[in-house]
């Protein structure tokens, strides 16, 4: 595993910018990540991820408002 975020780190790194385009760690970068992340889990093969953005969207899960809390309650 750590292999994988080594390696997933690396590629985000020659990247570039996050693609939210908004402030790390921000209620905004937030609130896109959880948006990001809820849609790949409903099937939508076209979001890019990214492991930062992900685990962002999985911390923030828990927190009202926030779709992905509501899709893991739904299909839990």
């Amino acid at each position: 595993m750590r292999s994988l975020e080594r390696r997933l780190r690396k590629l985000e790194s020659l990247r570039g910018a996050d693609p939210s385009g908004c402030q790390p760690n921000s209620r905004e970068w937030l609130d896109y990540w959880d948006r990001e992340v809820y849609h790949y889990m409903s099937g939508d093969t076209g979001v890019c991820l990214t492991l930062a953005g992900v685990r962002a969207a999985m911390q923030h899960a828990g927190k009202p408002g926030s779709l992905l809390g509501a899709f893991s309650d739904s299909h839990g």
